[in-house]
């Protein structure tokens, strides 16, 4: 290859490798991992393959040699002898051959009708036997001819000549290939022939088969029956001789179909031996025989290992499948979307499938009835569903389920006891609200494993001290799971960052330092935020979203307003305005500066990423119009909307959305319940909806996934508890900048 073809090569694997993923490189490696596992400690692997290196026949066994595995194995010599018994039950076929018999007698009835023709002739002896050998050059020699010219047969003779042909040629003269009867039955064979254009059968008795090397016999037999005289016998021996010939043929290719049938029939002599059967004892001298037998059972044991690793490999590609259809569709699975909680999960799956694999090798395969019971499947998929969703856990349950069957070759007690467990974890961890409630979701999935052993065990029957092992390692494996899950959820939590209600729930004490400190130093933006917080709840409930999380983020979404309380309207006291007075720019800053603040106190709290993602995006990058319009009244020259505009992000998840929007909303029915004239339900209605609009048509709801309908459904629930807020009628105000209280 040329040195430019070489660095072209080199370049495009660089481009492709450039575009995998870092996470696709990983599940890439955790799946090579899981194979190289399934081949070298799954049910695929054999100790049996390397004690047979130092084996040999005629010498000594160096050590003990175990099967190593249950096998059952052909014993080929048996089934050899066995396939030959049945093989001597099969008749060989033979074929009568009308166009040969028809050949025969022919022939045979006009040499008679020449002979007899010629023998009255005048002439000498010579003479008339050259006539028939000429007429006949190859049914006598020429000394033959001249015997039976001087015999002069009279036309009788030839009458049980004819007779006699007619006999052999319908009973069949038969051609037997050498040693065939040592492959068929030899007692009997078939005799096929053709009667009136349709095949006749028949078993007749080998011992009563003509042929050319017994037709003699049945030749004089038939001359005795018919009294032939003697004086006539050597003469019609030498026309027999002459005329006679093989008309059974041997169907070679009918038996041979006969016989393989019957072969395929047959059905291979196995034996088993099970796994701790000693098959060479050490200083045993190794004979051909059991060389052989050791033979056949690894080749059972290879066979067995190569069917098990390809189901195996292909249940593991099912679950691999399974864990990138759900990557590709968060909507459908709640796949976590940052790459940290995507390593995790395969990390995850990739050390459940190698604890599944060092079980059933520590059992020695024996998984049958309690190798579930010390797999820690409730732990795996309770985590996984508690970390992320319990819609996950289940999916996780359904590829977990998968990994175990290809783990132990499609054990299915095993498999579904895993499953079942998963199932179960699942299902009782997404009822815990709380981390005292974790602890008894753990004792209730000690008795629902328990009784799971127990079911497990319905198909069989055991004694009652094994009844009770099983349910009593059920009920640990169980608690046990239930407990770690407990210790090690916090854990996860805050090295993946993850926003689970029990975290949340931590963080809704509304009595904690930050919400104090909150109330303290800024009471209106302290009340402002409960009233988003219960609107926020409301509407995530209502369109299915978060409704932990976006009650709290609201809690939370105004955080910064500490460090300059007295710039944001809800906590000015005396209707002073610090902004009446300012700079519209440096009012802009200030304002715009709450966000990144509050993102700094709230990540030195150690709020999850969810929360701070929802205080950076509770503002989006809108412009805030009122200072836009203050300070173009303010000044001749031109002003650009960037130094006007929020530096945060467009709201990235349906929960932030609904936060921008109740956030917004509050302000507005703040306003209007500071009017002298009274509202009505549809003044409010319209003031939400134009918030709501307003938002839309910004482009701020852009990236996080709220449809019109979900939308109308937000504007109805904040309709529902503004309204129950609201009890003076005032007038439809228009939409403020409720940040420094300008109208705009």
């Amino acid at each position: 290859m040329k040195r430019n073809d070489t660095e072209g090569l080199r370049a495009a694997v660089a481009r492709i490798a450039s575009g995998i993923p870092r996470n696709g490189w990983i599940a890439a490696v955790a799946f090579l991992a899981a194979l190289a596992g399934l081949i070298f400690i799954g049910p695929a692997s054999s100790t049996l393959r390397s004690t047979l290196r130092s084996l040999e026949p005629g010498k000594i066994a160096e050590q003990d040699i175990y099967a190593g595995k249950d096998a059952v194995y052909i014993d080929k010599e048996a089934t050899e002898r066995k396939i030959e018994a049945e093989s001597r039950l099969v008749l060989a076929v033979f074929m009568l051959d009308s166009t040969v018999t028809d050949a025969i007698r022919s022939r045979a009835q006009n040499f008679s009708t020449y002979y007899l023709q010629i023998i009255g002739e005048q002439g000498s002896v010579d003479a008339l036997a050259l006539l028939l050998k000429s007429r006949f050059p190859d049914f006598l020699d020429l000394e033959s001819m001249a015997s039976l010219v001087r015999a002069r047969l009279a036309p009788q003779a030839f009458v049980p000549f004819i007779d006699i042909v007619d006999a052999m040629l319908a009973r069949g003269i038969t051609s037997v290939p050498e040693g065939l009867f040592e492959r068929y039955n030899p007692t009997f064979y078939e005799l096929v022939r053709m009667v009136n254009g349709k095949e006749e059968s028949e078993q007749l008795p080998v011992s009563g088969m003509i042929t050319i090397a017994n037709l003699s016999r049945y030749l004089e037999e038939e001359m005795n029956a018919r009294r032939v005289p003697e004086s006539v016998k050597p003469s019609l021996r030498m026309l027999f001789r002459a005329s006679l010939r093989e008309n059974v043929f041997f169907d070679e290719a009918r038996s041979s179909r006969r016989l393989a049938a019957v072969r395929a029939r047959v059905q291979p002599v196995t034996r088993f031996v099970s796994r701790n059967q000693l098959l060479v004892r050490k200083g045993e001298l190794v004979t051909e025989d059991m060389y052989k037998r050791i033979l056949e059972i690894r080749s059972a044991v290879l066979i067995s290992d190569v069917s098990t690793l390809m189901m195996g490999i292909g249940l593991l590609v099912v679950a691999t499948l399974i864990a990138v259809l759900l990557a590709m569709m968060p909507d459908l699975s709640d796949f976590p979307a940052d790459p940290g909680s995507q390593r995790f999960v395969i990390l995850a799956f990739l050390l459940f499938f190698f604890v599944v694999l060092v079980v059933q090798e520590l059992l020695e395969g024996n998984v049958q009835l309690s190798g579930h019971l010390f797999v820690p499947a409730s732990l795996f998929a309770g985590l996984l569903s508690l970390l992320f969703s319990p819609k996950f856990g289940v999916y996780a349950c359904m590829v977990s389920l998968l990994l175990a069957a290809a783990a132990t070759n499609l054990n299915m007690t095993f498999t579904m006891g895993v499953f079942l467990a998963g199932l179960a974890a699942t299902m009782t961890m997404r009822t815990a609200h709380s981390r005292i409630q974790l602890a008894r979701a753990a004792v209730l999935q000690a008795g629902i494993q328990a009784l799971l052993a127990l079911l497990l065990m319905l198909n069989r029957r055991f004694s009652a001290p094994e009844i009770a092992r099983s349910a009593g390692l059920g009920a640990l494996n169980g608690f046990v799971s239930g407990s770690f899950i407990l210790l090690l959820l916090p854990l996860f939590e805050h090295l993946l960052d993850r926003p689970t209600r029990f975290r949340l729930m931590e963080l809704s004490d509304t009595n904690s330092e930050a919400l104090r400190e909150l109330q303290s130093k800024a009471p209106g933006t302290y009340a402002h935020s409960m009233t988003v917080a219960q609107l926020a709840e409301a509407a995530a409930k209502e369109i299915g979203a978060d409704p932990i999380l976006a009650r709290i983020a609201a809690y939370y979404h105004d955080l910064g307003k500490i460090e300059h309380p007295e710039y944001f309207i809800e906590n000015q006291a005396g209707g002073v305005n610090p902004h009446d007075s300012m700079n519209p720019t440096l009012s802009a800053t200030i304002l715009r500066s709450h966000v990144t603040q509050g993102i700094e106190i709230a990540r030195g709290l150690g709020f999850p990423r969810a929360v701070l993602d929802v205080i950076e995006q509770h503002h989006g990058d809108s412009v805030m119009k009122s200072m836009l319009g203050k300070a173009a009244a303010s000044s001749s020259d031109p002003q650009t909307e960037s130094a006007f505009r929020y530096n945060g992000r467009k709201p990235s998840s349906k929960e932030a959305g609904i936060v921008m929007l109740a956030d917004s909303v509050e302000a507005v029915s703040r306003l209007l319940m500071r009017q002298k004239k009274q509202p009505t339900p549809s003044m409010l209605q319209d003031a939400i909806h134009k918030v709501v609009k307003t938002k839309l048509e910004e482009g701020q709801l852009d990236e996080c996934d709220l449809t019109l309908k979900e939308l109308g459904m937000v504007e109805e629930a904040f309709f529902r508890i503004l309204s129950s807020h609201m009890h003076k009628r005032i007038e439809y105000p228009q939409e403020p900048n409720h940040e420094s209280g300008e109208r705009r």
